[in-house]
């Protein structure tokens, strides 16, 4: 409850609310704002570029530098456990980095497709068309807080454990600040790749969730739609002349033509960052279980556990929705076709049957035009990682590395 009320748009709103499907990118779209990557505000312009400049030349730009200078310097100083935790991030930061610039850089498209979902909304009349555009809102907040919530506790964790084992979390390097020299420096460090892993987090929260917030009202209109189809020519309409029977049918094309439109619009962004996320997953997926299974302690055990979660959520979920999305669009040509077209009048049947050839082509997104996105998709990936770990466990890598260190 107290949740709620700090987060009313995770709630469903009542039946008589209007459909107001762009809902879904409330807490989406405040926090592509915090991260910097929006245009700045006329009241606070001076503020929010700076606030920008921080975070971005931290977080974006200098933080995967950081990363990759660090783990050469104490190449020799690491770990197993540390090497593996720094090598998985160092990975999944310049992911981040590339996913972040591909959004800033399209940022506008992702604009174009809410204006699209509230041209969808005029449709939505009924309460239970409401009900389910005010479900997928709610889902959709409460997947991107989900994601949030993952990334921060990752953060988090790690912070601790390093604080409590006396060693900054990634040990990055920073110019003219040495670590060992003194307690307040050590600190220092600690929390100033705190706050550039809370910034990646938030980045990483935006461009993970933002596919799942715009392909959940997506949904939704793709079933209204097959609603609206199936009540074609039903006994309800038995008022209506042949005139306005070929006029609903119109309708339900251009709110059809409306939906590819959406998808067109936000298909290039997905393309890029999705694909950009397959290529590394499995990596970073195997790499993290060698390092729980074999070297973690209980505290960045723990820590491992939550970066595992985060990198499982990030492909995963959409990889799922983007399936049931196409099972969804499959069932939009057997809602026409029963819809008892073949009573009409022979200019009825003729566009139902061109119609009938277009829903027969799904809605579906490619990464990078190569291959679909789908749980297939998802399972291959996983599996790659977990072929990762099975081949370090049968070189017996990791109790190599052991007696190396020792």
């Amino acid at each position: 409850m107290a949740l709620r009320l700090i987060f009313p748009s995770t709630s469903m709103a009542s039946e008589d609310s209007p459909a107001r499907s762009r809902n879904s990118l409330t807490y989406l779209m405040r926090c592509i704002f915090y991260i910097g990557i929006r245009k700045p505000p006329q009241r606070f312009f001076v503020i929010y570029i700076l606030w920008s400049l921080v975070l971005n030349i931290n977080s974006t730009f200098y933080q995967p530098i950081g990363f990759v200078i660090g783990v050469i310097i104490n190449l020799k100083e690491f770990s197993p456990g540390e090497f593996l935790t720094s090598l998985q991030v160092v990975f999944n930061v310049w992911t981040c980095v590339i996913k972040v610039l591909i959004l800033w850089a399209l940022l506008k498209r992702l604009d174009q497709a809410a204006v699209l979902l509230d041209k969808m909304d005029k449709r939505v009349t009924q309460p239970s068309e409401r009900r389910m555009i005010h479900r997928a809102v709610a889902q959709s907040n409460r997947a991107f807080l989900l994601f949030l919530g993952v990334y921060i506790s990752y953060a988090t964790t790690t912070f601790l454990s390093a604080a409590r084992h006396g060693r900054p979390p990634y040990q990055n390097y920073f110019p003219f600040l040495d670590w060992r020299a003194s307690a307040w420096k050590f600190w220092l460090q600690t929390f100033l790749e705190y706050f550039a892993m809370l910034g990646a987090c938030f980045q990483d929260a935006c461009v993970d969730c933002y596919a799942i917030s715009f392909v959940l009202p997506l949904r939704a209109h793709v079933n209204l739609l097959a609603n609206r189809l199936r009540q074609l020519g039903r006994t309800t309409n038995d008022t209506l002349n042949s005139e306005q029977h070929y006029q609903e049918l119109i309708n339900c094309i251009l709110d059809h033509k409306l939906l590819l439109r959406y998808a067109d619009v936000i298909s290039p962004v997905i393309s890029g960052t999705i694909f950009v996320q397959l290529l590394v997953v499995g990596v970073v997926l195997g790499l993290t279980l060698i390092n729980l299974v074999f070297f973690a302690s209980v505290s960045s055990g723990i820590a491992a556990f939550f970066f595992l979660s985060s990198a499982l959520i990030e492909t995963t979920p959409f990889c799922i929705l983007c399936t049931y999305l196409t099972h969804d669009c499959n069932n939009l040509s057997d809602a026409l076709f029963g819809s008892g077209w073949m009573d009409e009048e022979q200019r009825y049947r003729k566009t139902v049957l061109y119609f009938l050839q277009k829903l027969q082509q799904p809605i579906s997104f490619k990464a990078m035009g190569i291959f679909t996105i789908s749980v297939g998709t998802s399972i291959k990936v996983t599996k790659f990682g977990f072929s990762v770990f099975a081949l370090v466990k049968q070189m017996n890598l990791a109790e190599k590395m052991l007696t190396n260190k020792k």
